[in-house]
């Protein structure tokens, strides 16, 4: 029987774009996943729109008595979760058809316990503005110099995580890899394969680049705990990279 992957996606005044997100989770050829939809405590029409889909057992609806942030809703996920597989979802990002398929098989034919992937930048709108290609192989030090994981990309071993959670701090996700990059080795990436959207444009987190930078840099020095030439090392290297990234 095909491994159960348990999908987190935070849900939080969403209703713009979550439709789509859960079709695309919906449509997938693997068919043998659970979709866990937390709810920050909404005050939309989230609800709604999720509500349409709870007739199909697979999708699990959970609500915080508070809102909360993303480390926090995520981590309930993972409490919750069943699966042999975690994949990440965020609500307003979206994947192909056979993206689960093609890397749960990838996962397994390569004994993995971590496995990222190519992605698209897409407009509001979800058309294609840039496909972002990553590194092949990715360890510790690699994703220090440049956070080339995108959450939708990747997928985790759930027995990897018994003791890792999102921090709930700014850059959690940055944090959260790095944590599990310290237990395994490294992360792999199908590189022929683009099988994962994310929007941008939006008014978010990771659109304001200078907050951003701050952050990074406070993840390398209160987080990591790195000296300061290896911070400014580090740092240099991912101002470098994200100028490439984004022109």
């Amino acid at each position: 029987m095909e491994p159960l992957v348990s999908i987190i996606t935070p849900v939080y005044n969403s209703e713009e774009y979550l439709e789509e997100t859960i079709l695309s989770v919906i449509n997938q050829t693997y068919k043998n996943w659970e979709l866990l939809l937390i709810d920050d405590y909404s005050t939309d029409n989230s609800y709604k729109i999720i509500e349409k889909y709870l007739t199909d057992e697979r999708i699990k609806y959970l609500r915080n008595e508070r809102n909360s942030g993303p480390a926090i809703t995520r981590n309930v996920g993972l409490e919750t979760a069943n699966g042999k597989y975690i994949s990440l979802l965020d609500s307003d990002d979206f994947w192909k058809k056979d993206k689960l398929k093609n890397q749960v098989d990838f996962m397994i034919k390569n004994n993995l316990e971590l496995s990222h992937g190519n992605y698209y930048f897409c407009n509001l709108k979800g058309e294609i503005i840039k496909n972002i290609k990553v590194s092949e192989k990715i360890d510790y030090k690699t994703l220090l110099k440049e956070n080339q994981f995108k959450t939708m990309t990747m997928m985790i071993k759930k027995e990897v995580l018994e003791e890792i959670r999102f921090q709930n701090i700014k850059h959690e996700d940055f944090a959260f890899f790095l944590d599990i990059l310290k237990k395994v080795k490294y992360s792999l990436a199908d590189i022929t394969k683009d099988d994962s959207y994310c929007r941008i444009g939006k008014v978010s987190v990771s659109s304001n680049k200078l907050k951003s930078a701050i952050w990074t840099w406070n993840i390398y020095r209160k987080y990591e705990k790195l000296n300061l030439i290896k911070s400014i090392y580090y740092f240099s290297n991912y101002i470098y990279r994200g100028l490439r990234k984004y022109k």
